[in-house]
């Protein structure tokens, strides 16, 4: 396979990294708006129970939901932690092919140069054998 064909795949694969990696980083951002959402969500449930002074039927509720909320902000942090993994190894996949597409564009540069002195050397050999001397 040509130095070019080599080069447009890993170009390719270089937008298709960068894309993985931005999806991988709306889901974490996603998540952790969800986790501040639960977060802000006990806050105000705290703050509501510690200004009251709820009654047995109430403060049961209360307490039910703020375990609940407790679980959600448990498994969605979980879930960010797994996404920021997730994140910094579409980081380092879409650095790599970067490096590659980097190495390839710079070794195609360089099989243009050496093409160009050749047709150049070509051009001179050429008109070296038709000189009258």
């Amino acid at each position: 396979m040509t130095t070019r064909l080599r080069l447009q795949r890993a170009q390719r694969l270089l937008k298709v990294q960068e894309q993985m990696r931005g999806l991988a980083e709306r889901d974490l951002a996603q998540t952790r708006a969800r986790v501040a959402k639960v977060e802000a969500d006990r806050a105000a449930m705290l703050a509501t129970l510690a200004g009251e002074t709820l009654h047995g039927l109430f403060l049961e509720s209360a307490a039910r939901r703020l375990r609940a909320l407790a679980g959600e902000a448990g498994d969605l942090a979980a879930t960010a932690a797994r996404q920021a993994e997730t994140v910094r190894e579409r980081g380092l996949a879409e650095k790599r092919a970067e490096r590659q597409a980097e190495g390839l564009a710079t070794l195609r540069a360089r099989e243009r140069e050496q093409a160009e002195m050749r047709d150049q050397l070509d051009l001179m050999v050429a008109r070296a054998g038709t000189r009258p001397d």
